[in-house]
């Protein structure tokens, strides 16, 4: 045997046996650790890779490379153990303590808010929307979310010709930004040198030379070859409804609330003509490629009109209601338009002659696109995305844009952070979120009022909702089912929390009654009635906390009656209560030791004795604090910042680690989650889930 061992000065190809002194390491187990004690760091994380080839041994250089002094070698083997099943991964990412290394993974699908403007490319595969939450970018034909980009309150959007190119305004300063369509990065901003005055309309030519930013006082335009502003008029517009621009960039045209159209020449500055004829304010306004003619609806016509002499051509009459959208086809042969009936007109745009008339099921927010071959029609109202068939009038496909409507009020996360449960707004529902891509999973239904409040247990097996029906949910996380209802509260359930051992459940009401619950039976055990010491009223238990050994429960109120009270469970009695200090925000450190309150008000966190109720410390904030939670370890901190941050404070030292922030304009959280196993962070606004995490490639 020992003739197949390698003598002195061999070179070794493979295997897990110890290299011979002065030999030359290619591959195997020793390869990659030869290659991981490198000085050249991408030499380093490539070996990483290697390792989980080579069974236990490897997984050990894997953990070990955790401790690494490099950050980047720490995340490659963070990214590559993330997933693992082992215990001994398991533990050992529990002591990585990702959290020092959190930056923004991704954002989750759909809007929160209406839809206010929305785009087509030309090859008809890609739909931009925008909504106060920001712009999404969807495959139109798969109708899936491609990336967000985060624009803040947009009100246009346009695609270039050549679909690679977005352009997003911004009407309150004029802002105008433009994207690169296939990576989502912005490529510039442009800004007026002016802009103390809010801009009220922004349009792009077809030809995507010229963008135009009307102004109550003045108009803006900008060559968008060169992204220079060319010149600015000044010309009184006064509040528009609607504007259209010629092809070539000289003419502009905008109707008005007084139901006038008004026609100026953008290279002179001039009123050219002045159309009236419309007996309600114009909605919609397009000049033809050849620019001769304009477009108008207003009231419940569609009129032509010669751009030249100002004289009325034609009128289409036909709608019963008041026409609010309209679109009319590459090819100017056809135009649809939309009434407040529900009802949509098809049209022979030469004749006016009525080709096709459907009805729509959603009626508020509409908008109209046509796409470039002339072959469907696009309607979106509702966050109901629906394609037509042009010539037929059928509806081909269908998806909706819609995220978590309405402001999320409570966030829960599965133990090991793959799955979001989220809920809030008036919606009596709970939406699961797949945490790895951003995309919605599931959206359950049962309850009959809005859901207030999720929590799940730390087994992963099931989680809770609480709602203004007065009932509490018992859903199964494998299958997404309703297992059972807990019936008991007279009035709306406002707050929940669920012991580390997943048999004991408190729930808070409106009136100030706490109730527990046993799990293992569905049963309620007993009722806390809160006490009202500064006055007779009692008041709404709006965040409550079991500690980790289940022995104890603290209760609060909202900021304005700050009330906070600790229980004991076993006895049923209030241990002590604190009145008129900050509580708008409490946790448990995982070692049952302290207790941690916040306020959006105070500008600081206090920590206290769980027990006692004595004061142990104080976290000065430099701002205001909207939500707060700690890490499964105890040992960091996580505020969500005024200043649009969320900062991640040292339990320990009270000093900031981190401050993660992503999005350029105001942005603040109202509610925080962490996973049990301390990889992924939640964080809510109005209707948007940011995700946060150690990036894996």
């Amino acid at each position: 045997m020992a003739e197949n061992q390698p003598r002195e000065f061999d070179v070794v190809v493979g295997g897990d046996n110890p290299s011979p002194l002065g030999g030359l390491v290619l591959g195997g187990l020793e390869g990659a650790k030869h290659r991981l004690s490198s000085n050249i760091l991408e030499e380093r994380i490539a070996a990483l890779s290697e390792v989980l080839n080579y069974g236990e041994s490897g997984l050990n250089l894997l953990i070990q490379a955790l401790k690494d002094q490099s950050e980047q070698i720490q995340n490659k083997a963070y990214s590559l153990l993330f997933l693992r099943e082992e215990e001994n991964v398991k533990e050992a990412l529990r002591q990585y303590k990702p959290w020092q290394f959190f930056e923004y993974l991704r954002t989750t699908t759909g809007h929160s808010c209406k839809v206010c403007c929305s785009a087509v490319s030309s090859d008809s595969q890609i739909l931009v929307t925008g909504a106060d939450d920001g712009i999404k970018v969807w495959n139109l034909k798969t109708a899936k979310q491609l990336y967000y980009l985060s624009h803040s309150d947009p009100r246009y959007v346009s695609i270039s010709p050549d679909g690679e190119t977005l352009l997003s305004a911004f009407y309150d300063y004029g802002k105008m930004q433009l994207w690169d369509l296939k990576t989502g990065q912005l490529i510039q901003s442009l800004k007026p040198e002016d802009s103390r005055h809010p801009t009220t309309s922004i349009i792009v030519s077809s030809d995507w030379q010229t963008a135009v930013g009307v102004k109550n006082k003045s108009i803006d335009i900008w060559d968008l070859k060169t992204k220079q502003l060319i010149r600015t008029l000044k010309i009184y517009c006064g509040k528009l409804s609607c504007i259209a621009l010629s092809s070539n960039g000289k003419v502009l045209a905008g109707g008005s609330f007084d139901n006038r159209i008004r026609v100026w020449d953008l290279n002179t500055g001039k009123e050219i003509n002045t159309l009236e004829g419309h007996v309600q304010s114009v909605s919609f306004l397009a000049i033809s490629p050849d620019h001769k003619t304009i477009v108008s609806c207003g009231d419940k016509t569609i009129k032509i009109w010669d751009l030249e002499t100002g004289k009325l051509i034609n009128t289409f009459i036909g709608h019963k209601h008041r026409i609010v959208s309209a679109a009319i086809s590459y090819n100017w042969q056809t135009i649809i338009s939309y009434s407040t009936d529900k009802f949509i007109v098809k049209w022979n745009l030469n004749t006016g002659q009525k080709l096709g008339k459907y009805q729509e099921t959603c009626e508020t927010d509409f908008s109209l696109l046509i796409t470039e071959d002339g072959q469907n029609f696009i309607t979106i109202s509702d966050h109901i995305v629906n394609t037509w068939d042009l010539h037929t009038g059928q509806i081909v496909d269908t998806f909706s844009v819609a995220g978590h409507l309405g402001s999320i009020s409570s966030l829960a996360l599965s133990p090991d952070g793959l799955t979001i449960y989220s809920c809030g707004g008036s919606a009596p529902t709970i939406k699961l979120w797949d945490s790895r891509t951003g995309e919605k999973i599931s959206t359950l239904y049962g309850h009959s009022s809005s859901v207030n409040c999720v929590v799940a247990s730390q087994d992963g097996s099931i989680f809770m909702s609480a709602s203004s029906d007065k009932t509490i949910k018992i859903w199964d996380v494998k299958n997404s089912q309703e297992i059972s209802t807990l019936v008991g509260h007279s009035n709306r359930i406002l707050s929940l929390d669920i012991s580390f051992d997943g048999k004991i459940l408190a729930s808070g009401d409106v009136d100030g009654n706490i109730k527990v619950w046993n799990l293992e039976t569905e049963e309620e055990i007993y009722t806390l009635q809160q006490k009202a010491y500064s006055n007779t009223v009692r008041r709404g238990v709006y965040r409550l906390a079991i500690s980790p050994d289940g022995k104890k429960l603290v209760s609060c109120t909202k900021r304005h009656n700050r009330l906070l009270q600790v229980w004991n469970l076993e006895t049923k009695e209030e241990i002590y209560a604190l009145i008129g200090i900050p509580v708008e925000y409490i946790k448990i450190s995982p070692n049952g030791q302290y207790l941690i309150s916040g306020d959006h008000d105070y500008r600081h966190i206090e920590v206290r004795d769980l027990q006692t109720g004595n004061p142990i410390g104080i976290f000065n904030f430099p701002g205001e604090i909207n939500c707060l939670t700690i890490s499964p370890d105890g040992e960091a901190l996580f505020l969500g910042s005024e200043d649009q941050s969320i900062q991640i404070w040292s339990f320990k030292t009270g000093e900031l680690v981190r401050s993660l922030r992503i999005h350029p304009f105001f942005y603040y959280m109202n509610v925080l989650a962490i996973s049990q196993n301390g990889q992924i962070l939640v964080s809510g606004n109005r209707g948007t889930i940011n995700i946060w995490g150690c990036a894996v490639n």
